[in-house]
């Protein structure tokens, strides 16, 4: 009877890992996706997505081409998640997202205290990021959103010097 017992124990376990391993791979096991800032990255899905969470949307953004063609863009440095989720709230996918800055033509200016950080590509000109000085990255934030609203077709009269 215990000999019994023990083996009753043993399958169970065994088929507790095998659904385990099933439901890993069949549902997009989590992994990672690295992701430069202001670049997009294409996901491409196995299985049509119906819903998409984002872990963080201030690290990351997702857009849809289609049910199962998405764009991950990194918006600023960090870690988050994405998950995506079928008509019947099975899971699709669970990526690990790291977004990354582009070091290869940025260069950041220190004195007295204070960073500004510039995007040399080719020339060299102001860009955001996380930690520059306040007194320069405020009038240049407003700056970016004002072009981002004309780009985007949401500025109004006010912000086009009253057209």
């Amino acid at each position: 009877m215990a000999h019994d017992r023990k083996w009753g124990r043993i399958t169970a376990h065994i088929g507790f890992a095998f659904g385990a391993i099933l439901l890993c791979g069949g549902a997009g096991a989590s992994e990672s996706l690295r992701v430069t800032i202001d670049k997009n990255h294409v996901l491409r899905t196995e299985r049509p997505v119906e819903t998409v969470i984002v872990g963080n949307p201030h690290i990351a953004d997702v857009s849809a081409q289609s049910n199962q063609l998405l764009f991950v863009l990194g918006r600023t440095s960090g870690e988050t998640n994405i998950l995506g989720f079928d008509k019947d709230g099975n899971v699709v996918f669970d990526k690990d997202v790291t977004v990354v800055p582009h070091n290869a033509r940025t260069v950041t200016l220190h004195r007295a205290g204070a960073s500004e950080t510039f995007a040399c590509a080719p020339r060299c000109e102001a860009t955001l990021r996380a930690g520059d000085d306040i007194e320069r990255f405020e009038p240049l934030s407003k700056e970016v959103e004002t072009v981002v609203k004309f780009a985007t077709g949401q500025a109004t009269s006010a912000n086009k010097g009253g057209e």
